[in-house]
């Protein structure tokens, strides 16, 4: 345990507190001493009521700032645990999000390459019913399975 001297509104106090927090306990202090110098003028007879108005007015501060922060610390701890686990599952869906997207993506890829592969097949190749000539083109076609036909029946004949 430590041991701290306070000064305020003329006075000395010794305070105790856990080891480390003397700065923090020196700061407070500071704050009550800032006031009574704030109450000068309207300074009570006794001591203990000064220090009382003084404890009065910081407290009246406190509850105006948990006022504009939106409440009491309890709430507010209330709010921040279920404003952390809507942070956990929004964080959740987006990462599930990000792989429906990369596995989407993938997929596109793989189309992508297989399309080019079918392209890269296909591009030494004639369609059989592109061009204006088509009518020419099976007329040739025609030919050339009369030509097999020919061909095949000649084998078939000899002996």
């Amino acid at each position: 345990m430590s041991q701290v001297t306070l000064r305020i509104g003329g006075r000395s106090y010794v305070v105790a507190c856990a080891d480390g927090q003397e700065a923090h306990l020196a700061r407070l202090g500071a704050m009550v001493e800032e006031k009574f110098r704030q109450m000068e003028g309207n300074l009570a007879p006794q001591e203990a009521q000064n220090l009382l108005f003084a404890a009065i007015l910081l407290a009246d501060e406190l509850h105006d700032a948990r006022e504009a922060a939106g409440g009491n610390p309890a709430e507010l701890g209330e709010r921040l645990d279920q404003l952390e686990k809507e942070l956990a599952a929004a964080t959740g869906s987006k990462n599930e999000a990000a792989l429906e997207l990369d596995a989407v993506r993938a997929e596109r890829d793989a189309l992508a390459n297989d399309l080019a592969n079918i392209k890269s097949a296909a591009s030494g190749q004639q369609p059989l019913f592109a061009g204006a000539d088509m009518a020419t083109r099976l007329e040739q076609l025609a030919e050339q399975v009369e030509k097999c036909a020919d061909t095949l029946e000649g084998k078939l004949s000899a002996p």
